[in-house]
């Protein structure tokens, strides 16, 4: 194992993935975990979806979160207010 590396795995949607990180990312990687199933969580009580689509519901929500970071500084309010609006569409659609 390359130096500074550590073998961890994290459980995520009941799956478990080992993986070798730099010992300075675990927390990261751990944090990173646990925020996207408790995403995947918040998804569990509409009883339509299934184990795949909480997923892709959650990476698709992280997803918009990161690129709203990268595009911040061309980003004004009326664009995060689209994204807000899309979001709450999302969550209305996959509440019918």
């Amino acid at each position: 194992m390359a130096e500074g590396k550590i073998k961890i795995k994290l459980s995520i949607a009941g799956r478990v993935y080992p993986m070798t990180v730099d010992a300075a990312n675990e927390e990261l990687y751990r944090v990173a975990a646990k925020r996207l199933n408790d995403k995947i969580s918040e998804y569990t009580r509409i009883p339509k979806l299934d184990a795949q689509d909480r997923v892709a519901l959650a990476a698709l929500f992280y997803t918009i979160v990161a690129l709203s970071a990268e595009q911040t500084s061309s980003l004004g309010d009326e664009d995060v207010e689209e994204l807000e609006s899309i979001e709450t569409l999302i969550r209305k659609y996959i509440k019918e």
